[in-house]
């Protein structure tokens, strides 16, 4: 970690207003909305494989949930053959589970993200507006590399000057929760890197300790462009964890509080279907209101602080 510069709560002397010269951007919920492709995807799949087997819709769902959870994404290369349903029924002859629900399964999640995964209101405006002031624009995500460099491509390429996000990480052999066979989830990584191997943006992959709030992403990225605190500004929808990490540097926050509202169906799916019961997740830490600097309806509510 680089040694945080002076006046990074305060401001500068005398209590000026420092320029922004660097904006650093949540994607998923803030630039794009990640759950329009995926729930529906992994709806219709629940649906499908519930009426092909003696499981329930909520059962199944909740399997698939304890993946998300030990594994902190929604598409983690392996998502369907760690479960305990890929287990039970299909150990033995993984390339017919392959066959009959994984291949089909990302095939849909693929088809919906090209057509579905689009950028909300004024974001391509707001960066090119960003760009025309000299101001940089880079986008800090948790989402795993491989699939941050396909929403990057398909939306938002040359916009950015660089997207920071985590590596893909693949379960030891002997993980206990390992999956039931890693040649697909393999394959479609490497798929996805070549076919986004001409990205314009700069991709930084981080290691997978520095998700958000860990500071110590943040911390590069002010490092790599050579920016104090304060002339940065932070904006995104999750307050637990863009709006704790840049409270923690005195970075200004903008909470994008449109992507953080969701139709009723997506609720269902994120916080109920899909959610395992984690105990002491109702402790985790939330952010002062009186750290975030705005509330945005809208991202190019963000030139407001620029």
């Amino acid at each position: 970690m680089h040694e945080l510069k002076v006046h990074q709560l305060t401001g500068i002397a005398g209590g000026a207003k420092s320029k922004t010269k660097l904006v650093i951007t949540d994607v998923d919920g803030t630039l794009a909305s990640f759950w329009d492709y995926f729930v529906p995807a992994i709806r219709d799949f629940l649906k499908d494989i519930s009426q092909r087997t003696d499981k329930s819709y909520h059962e199944l769902a909740r399997d698939i949930g304890h993946v998300i959870e030990r594994r902190g994404t929604h598409e983690y290369p392996w998502l369907l053959e760690e479960t305990g349903f890929a287990w039970a029924n299909f150990e033995d002859e993984p390339e017919v589970f392959i066959k009959e629900f994984v291949k089909p399964f990302w095939e849909a999640v693929d088809e919906n993200r090209s057509k579905y995964l689009r950028p909300y209101p004024m974001v391509l405006e707001t960066l090119e507006a960003l760009k025309r002031k000299g101001v940089k624009v880079v986008a800090l995500s948790d989402a795993p590399e491989y699939m941050a460099r396909v929403r990057n491509k398909q939306i938002f390429d040359g916009l950015l000057d660089a997207v920071y996000s985590l590596e893909t990480v693949e379960p030891e052999k002997h993980d206990p929760f390992r999956p039931i066979s890693f040649t697909h989830g393999r394959e479609r990584v490497a798929q996805l890197r070549r076919e986004t191997a001409d990205l314009q943006t700069r991709l930084h992959i981080l290691p997978f300790s520095y998700e958000k709030p860990c500071p110590v992403g943040l911390d590069q990225v002010l490092k790599d462009f050579n920016v104090y605190p304060q002339e940065a500004l932070f904006i995104g929808d999750s307050l637990a964890k863009d709006g704790i990490v840049a409270a923690s540097r005195g970075i200004r926050f903008l909470w994008a509080h449109y992507g953080s509202s969701l139709p009723a169906e997506y609720e269902e799916m994120i916080n109920y279907s899909l959610k395992p019961e984690v105990p002491g997740e109702a402790g985790k830490k939330s952010l002062p209101p009186e750290l975030i600097t705005a509330v945005a309806a809208r991202y190019d509510e963000l030139l407001n602080f620029v």
